[in-house]
Protein backbone atom coordinates (compact mmCIF):
# COMPACT_ATOMS: atom_id res chain seq x y z
CA UNK A 1 0.00 0.00 0.00
CA UNK A 2 1.47 3.35 -0.92
CA UNK A 3 0.99 6.02 1.68
CA UNK A 4 0.29 9.83 1.24
CA UNK A 5 3.92 11.01 1.62
CA UNK A 6 4.92 8.63 -1.58
CA UNK A 7 1.94 10.06 -3.23
CA UNK A 8 3.22 13.61 -2.76
CA UNK A 9 6.36 12.69 -3.63
CA UNK A 10 5.89 11.12 -7.33
CA UNK A 11 3.04 13.88 -7.70
CA UNK A 12 5.87 16.51 -6.93
CA UNK A 13 8.62 14.95 -9.00
CA UNK A 14 5.90 14.28 -11.68
CA UNK A 15 5.19 18.20 -11.55
CA UNK A 16 9.17 19.24 -11.98
CA UNK A 17 8.77 20.83 -8.18
CA UNK A 18 11.04 21.17 -5.12
CA UNK A 19 10.66 20.27 -1.68
CA UNK A 20 11.14 24.51 -0.99
CA UNK A 21 8.49 25.21 -4.03
CA UNK A 22 5.74 22.57 -2.53
CA UNK A 23 6.67 24.09 1.10
CA UNK A 24 5.62 27.89 0.10
CA UNK A 25 2.68 26.88 -1.61
CA UNK A 26 1.58 25.36 1.38
CA UNK A 27 3.02 27.69 3.84
CA UNK A 28 4.91 25.13 5.75
CA UNK A 29 8.82 24.78 6.16
CA UNK A 30 10.99 22.49 3.30
CA UNK A 31 11.23 19.71 6.47
CA UNK A 32 7.74 19.42 7.17
CA UNK A 33 7.30 18.12 3.24
CA UNK A 34 10.62 15.88 3.75
CA UNK A 35 8.71 14.19 6.58
CA UNK A 36 5.84 13.90 4.68
CA UNK A 37 8.11 12.14 1.81
CA UNK A 38 9.85 9.98 4.26
CA UNK A 39 6.90 8.76 6.29
CA UNK A 40 8.23 10.24 9.49
CA UNK A 41 4.51 12.69 9.43
CA UNK A 42 1.14 12.98 7.85
CA UNK A 43 -0.32 16.12 6.49
CA UNK A 44 -2.30 18.02 8.26
CA UNK A 45 -6.21 17.43 7.13
CA UNK A 46 -6.44 21.03 6.97
CA UNK A 47 -3.69 20.64 4.28
CA UNK A 48 -5.58 18.01 2.54
CA UNK A 49 -7.77 20.39 0.28
CA UNK A 50 -5.32 22.56 -0.69
CA UNK A 51 -2.35 19.87 -1.98
CA UNK A 52 -5.80 18.33 -4.33
CA UNK A 53 -5.67 21.76 -5.63
CA UNK A 54 -2.24 22.04 -6.28
CA UNK A 55 -1.81 18.64 -8.25
CA UNK A 56 -5.14 18.46 -9.75
CA UNK A 57 -6.46 15.26 -8.10
CA UNK A 58 -8.76 14.06 -5.52
CA UNK A 59 -8.75 13.40 -1.91
CA UNK A 60 -8.96 9.84 -2.41
CA UNK A 61 -5.93 9.82 -5.12
CA UNK A 62 -3.80 11.68 -1.97
CA UNK A 63 -4.75 9.36 0.45
CA UNK A 64 -4.34 6.29 -1.76
CA UNK A 65 -7.94 4.99 -1.31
Amino acid sequence: MVNSGEIIYNLRVKNNMSQGNLADKLNVSRQTVSKWETGVSSPDLSLIIPITKIFHISADELLGI
